[in-house]
């Protein structure tokens, strides 16, 4: 090749390696690579509506009732079934092994005594009690409100006796101390015709229920003057309830003839109703 051919040849490749210099940049863009460029939306585009899931609804479970909750045993057993309440089955091991202290005409139970580990329940039973007439005779608070020594009205008729007694296990039983004045029945010795005058000093009070006087009274025009003796009565307790001298109604209802034991049942006249009496001895 001549000198002109070989300065030809240099220029054009010189003309070639400038137009590869210039496309550079775009096969280079051409090129893939791993980054990503976010671009910014156009202001004009309207964003793509994203649908909001609906919420599964979750079942409400159905409403169930609770489990009863025992406060109280089963009735007493069909023994009880026709029984009148205070009808005594017997002790009831454990639990009711205590004892009867009053009774009433029918021999129906009125007042029993508590003793160590007995129940509320079981006295029920052995009773064949209505739960509620019991709370109420005895002033319950609760099924455990009773005590070793306690005397309990098992009927509503043996109130004022378990009360009296209780009050006087407490140390409250009344005397003659505390009347205001004591009464006394006069008697005469017996004339020819076997008539005992009499007469009386003082007033009756009836003082309430005591220990060894604890039955029923009976009034007439308005005074206490029969008394029906309960298990347990003395004179001397019936004195001291009535606020009179025992000694002299113990003489006025023998009326002059043999002394004997008062018995559950008997009828004492606490005050003459009539001036003379007839002498039985």
């Amino acid at each position: 090749m001549d000198r002109r051919g070989k300065i030809m040849l240099g220029i054009a490749v010189g003309a070639v390696v400038v137009l590869l210099a210039l496309a550079a940049p775009a096969v280079i863009g051409m090129i893939p690579t791993d980054e990503v460029v976010a671009e910014a939306p156009s202001s004009s585009a309207t964003p793509e509506r994203i649908a909001t899931p609906t919420p599964t609804p979750t079942p409400t479970p159905e409403p169930s009732e609770p489990a009863p909750v025992e406060t109280t045993p089963a009735p007493p057993e069909s023994k009880c079934l026709g029984v009148a309440p205070g009808k005594d089955r017997g002790s009831i091991s454990p639990g009711a092994t205590g004892v009867v202290e009053r009774s009433n005409a029918k021999g129906l139970a009125t007042v029993y005594r508590v003793v160590s580990n007995d129940s509320y329940w079981a006295i029920v039973e052995r009773f064949c009690l209505d739960s509620g007439e019991f709370d109420a005779a005895n002033a319950f608070d609760g099924a455990g409100d009773i005590y070793e020594g306690d005397y309990l009205a098992i009927l509503p008729e043996g109130m004022e006796t378990a009360l009296a007694l209780n009050e006087a296990k407490k140390g409250g039983y009344r005397t003659h101390q505390d009347c205001d004045g004591i009464a006394r029945i006069e008697l005469s010795e017996p004339d020819s015709s076997g008539r005992i005058a009499v007469s009386m000093t003082g007033k009756l009070v009836d003082s309430g229920v005591g220990e060894y006087a604890e039955g029923p009274v009976e009034k007439v025009d308005g005074a206490p003057t029969f008394y029906t003796v309960q298990p347990g009565d003395t004179y001397r307790g019936i004195g001291d309830r009535f606020c009179v001298d025992a000694i002299t109604v113990q003489q006025f209802n023998q009326a002059g003839g043999p002394e004997r034991v008062l018995q559950p049942g008997d009828r004492v006249q606490l005050r003459p109703t009539s001036r003379s009496i007839e002498a039985k001895g």
